[in-house]
């Protein structure tokens, strides 16, 4: 199988947000500038993480593209909602994108389940690339996944805003550290004390667990171990690594297993509902929310 690792999270934000960050961002993270996407109406701040990963506050700052219009590569972000709306995926060693792709393909491909009957393979490599408040052009290649209509693919009504249940890849053409300076200690020291990616969680309908099982350990490389919690929801875990050091980060996939739950994925879709920070902590706190409400529900420390 393929290595993968966790290259960054997109987190939807408005245009208030995203000029005048909230408290809760600012109380807990160090924002990094970005810049303008390059043919988009988007633009970025990065909340970068020591362990080469980080958090990336996207905004569109006009309209956004309409989700048939196959010349802009963000389009299926456009009719989102705000919060956490998708991440990507790096291969390991440096591997180029057109290789890395090549081989998750031969493993949706591949018996048994193959992708789990869910219609996903991923397309060619597309250039991407925006200019930093510094003048520097960073390059870089996206890999979405291609969504078909297969034997086990979920009600449509699970999909509000088109189809984002498999993560995308993305693979540096310039040097990484232009895109994700993460050895600048200026950049990756936060308040809250993140050191970067802990989980990723992702929520499934109870009917087809076993088949995004199949689909996630297919294109991260990893095999699915379940999470013996003694409580009545059922989760599963895969390792996935990171860019700089020995560290691991997780992606946990838990079954849906309440009508809130359900509710859930019928505002938001199946897939990227939580996400976990991992941060260096003496005060015994453990696990907890960012904040009460919105968002910052949605975004742990721990």
């Amino acid at each position: 199988m393929t290595a993968t690792q966790i290259d960054h999270i997109v987190l939807l934000v408005s245009t208030p947000f995203f000029e005048n960050p909230p408290s809760w961002i600012t109380d807990n993270f160090t924002i990094t500038p970005g810049g303008r996407h390059t043919g988009q109406a988007s633009r970025n701040k990065l909340i970068i993480f020591s362990d080469g990963t980080y958090l990336e506050l996207f905004n569109w700052y006009d309209t956004p593209p309409s989700l048939d219009d196959e010349n802009q590569p963000m389009r299926f972000w456009g009719l989102k909602k705000e919060g956490l709306i998708d991440f990507a995926l790096t291969s390991t060693a440096a591997l180029p994108a057109e290789e890395c792709i090549g081989d998750v393909n031969k493993n949706l491909s591949q018996e048994p389940s193959q992708d789990g009957g869910l219609g996903v393979k991923y397309g060619m490599p597309i250039p991407g690339s925006r200019t930093r408040a510094d003048g520097v052009e960073v390059k870089w290649k996206v890999t979405r996944p291609n969504f078909e209509t297969g034997n086990n693919v979920p009600n449509e009504k699970f999909f509000p805003g088109g189809r984002l249940d498999a993560p995308f890849f993305c693979h540096d053409v310039t040097d990484r550290s232009f895109r994700v300076p993460s050895e600048d200690k200026t950049k990756t020291t936060h308040p809250c004390g993140a050191t970067g990616i802990g989980a990723v969680e992702i929520l499934v309908p109870q009917d087809k667990t076993q088949e995004y099982l199949v689909l996630w350990s297919k294109i991260i490389g990893s095999e699915p171990k379940a999470i013996e919690s003694g409580m009545a929801e059922r989760s599963w875990v895969l390792d996935v690594g990171v860019p700089r050091g020995e560290g691991r980060s997780k992606i946990v996939l838990r079954e849906s297993n309440s009508e809130k739950d359900i509710l859930q994925m019928q505002e938001r879709g199946i897939g990227f509902s939580d996400l976990v920070i991992a941060v260096e902590s003496s005060d015994g706190r453990g696990r907890r929310q960012c904040g009460n409400g919105g968002i910052e529900s949605t975004i742990w420390l721990e």
